[in-house]
């Protein structure tokens, strides 16, 4: 698989691999290519598959494991959590923001989630995503188009790091390899979504993330 280069020193660009691999594997558990309970392919395997040192493989491993999505079983290897099992129970449950600044898209979005049982406020700015993620309403997901007009993406990111850590975050762009998101990635765990994308793909993602939610605060 190709590494795109960045444009960033060698020594970051060794540690942004490690991202782009585990933003790979999400994208295939997404997609169903890797099922609940289902077990990954060998480290070692992973690492010529991606050309890159095992140590690399290891970390983005243990990223997708910190974030409940793969979990490493003694002695048998690193298996997708089998919790993904309940995710379609939980499609339609949940009020999702979404920070876009192409209003047709943004609304057409937020028509077909409404219609598939979500709850749907839009932001067409930086400043009004901050300002509903700031307001008493709780948000389950919030969809985040990184470069919005007033501002960049990665403030919304730190403010719900600090400020709003239950709620899911998915990543939208045309440019999933470029290094602000990569690095977005560094500050808080997301889900991407290449543009453009289908209703599907986000509803995908969205009953992916509610549901690992869900399946954690029953555990």
């Amino acid at each position: 698989m190709k590494q795109a280069d960045l444009g960033a020193p060698a020594a970051d660009r060794r540690v942004l691999k490690y991202l782009t691999i585990a933003f790979d594997i999400r994208e295939r558990i997404a997609r169903g290519d890797l099922r609940p309970g289902q077990q990954l392919p060998a480290s070692a395997n992973l690492a010529k598959e991606y050309r890159v040192a095992l140590m690399t493989v290891r970390q983005a491993l243990a990223l997708l494991e910190r974030e409940g999505i793969v979990e490493a079983r003694h002695g048998a290897g690193t298996f997708v959590i089998d919790s993904y099992r309940s995710a379609d129970k939980q499609r339609g449950a949940g009020r999702v923001l979404i920070a876009e600044d192409d209003r047709t898209l943004c609304d057409t979005i937020a028509v077909s989630l409404r219609q598939s049982g979500y709850y749907v406020d839009g932001a067409f700015t930086g400043a009004e995503a901050l300002a509903r993620l700031r307001s008493d309403q709780q948000y389950d997901a919030i969809v985040l188009d990184l470069r919005l007009p007033d501002m960049n993406g990665m403030e919304i990111v730190e403010f719900i790091k600090v400020n709003r850590p239950m709620v899911q975050l998915i990543v939208a762009s045309g440019y999933l390899e470029q290094e602000d998101v990569l690095r977005t990635a560094e500050h808080w765990p997301l889900m991407m979504l290449r543009k453009p994308y289908s209703v599907s793909d986000l509803l995908e993602r969205l009953t992916a993330l509610l549901g690992r939610f869900a399946a954690r605060g029953l555990s």
